[in-house]
């Protein structure tokens, strides 16, 4: 059944290709952004090929009509410098800057690269340049060798600095949570002593990427053993970064998951979105996106090892109470939705939207989110299932793998 009054509190997004005109859909980000010097992209689900598309149309949209210049991933820092510097005309092809300068593989996959050749078509033609920052730990949260990378690239070298190079280098993203797992008391003890040495030196030396990459390296260790309560590291981590970014940028997009983005706490921590809000106040806008039918991954735990889960690959179906169930009755195949002034009605027995399989709690959405987009119908980023899941094999312990082998994932 309709929702009433939709028009009210809900536009439709007449185009989600970056290549579209922005008159198509200027009034509407216009008046969803104000004067914000911050919009915050949320979504509910990575690697959804919509999703990519719409950040990237929105982020040329507000390049060119309303003067932003940053564009904050979801990614960590370290190796989001050799992004931007590749958006400025660095050496290089896309596909290995994206693979390589863009975590949790966010970066493999032709939306994200098509978005990355317009930023650099952008700096080559345009007196006002753009800029790429990514926010996040290194290694994908997981091995902080990118950041120490980064910072004695920078720095003067000294005695020692070659084992940390080595003991910090500790592959990708499953393999180094379970590398470091399997690590020698010994070694992890040298690793977090280095870490910690290399982040004293870095406060002492006067190039402020360097200091912030050492932030991320304290910040990572910080997430080894996060406290019981308040925000996590990873978290803080990120708005600092964020606040940092907005001393050198005026206006930016940040891009990240809704969890990340959210205004009100998640599972009772702090988010991202949460530790930006007080000092940001109406400069900040939080922009969530849902989808209705489509693809959906879920993550089933098999043993407290690191990544050691079952990954499953389905059609998404939606329970009465998440927001999605309501969204999806509004009509266009992609709209915004203002959270302030959608009536009652429309929030009435909605308890959270989805992600991974599951229901994450929202208890106010005008308190977590300024507007939703919602998309009716999304697809996967074609290989992005298949490079997870065999992400997570590695993993696993060798039955796992074996049956694994067995197994055809489904495809919607």
């Amino acid at each position: 059944m309709p929702i009433p009054g939709v028009n009210t509190f809900a536009r439709p997004l007449r185009r989600i290709d970056p290549e579209a005109a922005d008159l198509d859909d200027l009034e509407t980000v216009r008046d969803l952004v104000g004067d914000a010097r911050v919009v915050a992209l949320g979504e509910g689900a990575h690697n959804i090929t919509e999703f990519y598309g719409l950040k990237d149309r929105l982020f040329r949209i507000l390049v060119r009509e309303l003067g932003f210049t940053g564009f904050v991933m979801e990614s960590g820092f370290a190796e989001g410098l050799a992004v931007n510097e590749w958006i400025h005309g660095g050496a290089g092809q896309v596909e290995a800057v994206a693979r390589d300068g863009i975590t949790y593989r966010f970066g493999e996959c032709e939306p994200m690269r098509r978005q990355l050749r317009w930023m650099r078509r952008w700096n080559s033609e345009s007196p006002t340049k753009v800029n790429f920052y990514g926010m996040d730990l290194p290694g994908s949260s997981t091995s902080p060798g990118p950041a120490v990378r980064a910072c004695l690239a920078r720095m003067p070298r000294l005695p020692g600095d070659e084992e940390l190079l080595r003991l910090s280098d500790l592959g990708g993203r499953t393999e180094a949570a379970v590398r470091y797992g399997a690590m020698p008391v010994a070694d992890r003890a040298r690793l977090l002593e280095g870490l910690r040495e290399l982040g004293e030196r870095a406060l002492l030396f006067g190039d402020e990427v360097v200091r912030r990459c050492a932030a991320s390296l304290h910040a990572f260790v910080e997430e080894l053993d996060a406290p019981p309560a308040g925000p996590y590291p990873r978290e803080a981590f990120m708005a600092e970064t964020v606040s940092w970014i907005l001393e050198r940028e005026q206006r930016v997009v940040v891009s990240a998951h809704n969890a990340h983005v959210r205004r009100s706490p998640f599972l009772d921590r702090p988010t991202m979105g949460g530790l930006l809000a007080p000092s940001l106040g109406a400069d900040l806008v939080v922009v969530g996106m849902t989808y209705g039918s489509g693809p959906e991954v879920r993550f089933t735990q098999r043993s407290p090892r690191p990544f050691d889960c079952d990954v499953s690959l389905g059609t998404r179906t939606l329970p009465s109470n998440c927001i999605e169930s309501r969204l999806d009755r509004i009509g266009p195949p992609a709209a915004v939705v203002d959270l302030h002034r959608a009536p009652s009605e429309l929030l009435d027995g909605v308890a959270g939207t989805l992600a991974n399989g599951g229901l994450d709690p929202v208890e106010d959405f005008p308190a977590a989110y300024d507007a939703l987009v919602h998309l009716r119908q999304v697809t996967r980023v074609p290989g992005a299932f298949e490079r997870l899941r065999a992400e997570f094999e590695a993993a696993a312990g060798p039955d796992v793998k074996q049956s694994a082998q067995l197994e055809e994932p489904e495809s919607p």
